[in-house]
Formats: C-alpha cells, structure tokens, sequence
C-alpha cells in the first residue's frame, strides 16, 4: 500500500482549508436540510462546480 507523497503538506493544506471554512461569515451558508437534532449547512465551492 501506497503512502501519501507528502502528507504532512497535505496535512497543512487540509488544516488550512478548514479553518478558511470556519472563517466564512455566516451569510454566505444555506440550510440545506435540517432535522430535530441536525442541520446541514452549505455554501458554493471555490474549489470545484458544486457545494
């Protein structure tokens, strides 16, 4: 089994990627389903056509 070529760069940019995440002013996320005991928030992706 393969390793990651560079996973501590991978690391970083996975790490950084999510606090840009939760950087992100609230006005910029939509309900995309919401329970009693869950919602799920979305936002248009930078990174690729979707969400």
């Amino acid at each position: 089994m393969e390793g990651l070529p560079d996973a501590a760069a991978f690391a970083t940019r996975l790490k950084n990627t999510l606090i840009q995440y939760h950087s992100i002013e609230d006005d910029e996320w939509r309900i995309a389903k919401k329970t009693k005991d869950v919602t799920i928030w979305r936002k248009p992706s930078e990174e690729f056509n979707g969400y």
